[in-house]
């Protein structure tokens, strides 16, 4: 049994964690573009052949293409490379064929879309895919609520299951809550009268409550509890 675990998963979500954990937000956000563009343009190659190497349908597609990886060495050469769609990418082949080294052993959750072009995507995806989100939660938290200094209740009012938007929410959120920020996270999920019963039992032991979700909905959830004669203010 334990000859299984894959002991480099844990090697890379350490990885991952350390880099967000250690990522000084003001620096990277304010800092001119061109201390970063060096290096983005390395890390991008070194991405590209990184997927060349490990993911066999990336690999595959190129050959269908007649692409010669070798000859990408530089930002102007990868941009010329053919773009990949759902049709020519995504359906052609497996899942387990479209992640790292051909096995979905290397990823931890499977991610469906909602749909909204006809038919629910699924894609595999590692930890790892969610920190630098997290890092844009961080700055919105930051700078639009000073969550550094006031401790927050994070609400998440996207649905929850398998589709995307609620679980991918509640992974970046703890993400940012455990780099030390007084936020804590809660997820009633989609539905108006679940998400103001958690407001009522919980929103008097927090400075701020932020809601999380598409601002339609969260619209008419403030409508909801306006009518209610919940307090917003």
């Amino acid at each position: 049994m334990h000859s299984r675990i894959n002991q480099s998963q844990s090697v890379r979500a350490l990885k991952a964690l350390n880099a967000y954990f250690e990522l000084d937000l003001d620096r990277y956000l304010n800092e001119p573009a061109a201390v970063y563009e060096p290096e983005a343009e390395r890390r991008l190659l070194q991405l590209f052949h990184d997927s060349v190497t490990r993911v066999p349908a990336y690999r595959a597609f190129l050959a269908r293409q007649g692409i010669d990886p070798a000859a990408v060495q530089s930002l102007a050469s990868y941009c010329e490379l053919p773009a990949t769609t759902k049709q020519n990418y995504h359906k052609e082949f497996s899942l387990a064929e479209l992640c790292l080294d051909g096995s979905l052993g290397t990823q931890d959750m499977l991610a469906v879309s909602s749909g909204s072009t006809g038919e629910p995507t699924v894609w595999p995806r590692f930890m790892s895919d969610e920190l630098l989100t997290a890092a844009r939660f961080e700055q919105v938290l930051l700078d639009g609520f000073d969550a550094k200094n006031r401790r927050t209740l994070g609400v998440v009012c996207f649905a929850l299951g398998t589709w995307v938007g609620g679980m991918y929410t509640t992974a970046c959120l703890r993400h940012v809550a455990a780099k030390g920020y007084p936020l804590t996270v809660v997820t009633p999920g989609n539905q108006p009268q679940e998400i103001m019963r958690v407001l009522r039992a919980l929103s008097k032991d927090f400075e701020q409550v932020v809601l999380f979700g598409y601002p339609p909905f969260l619209k008419d959830v403030i409508d909801i509890g306006a009518h209610a004669g919940y307090d917003w203010a």
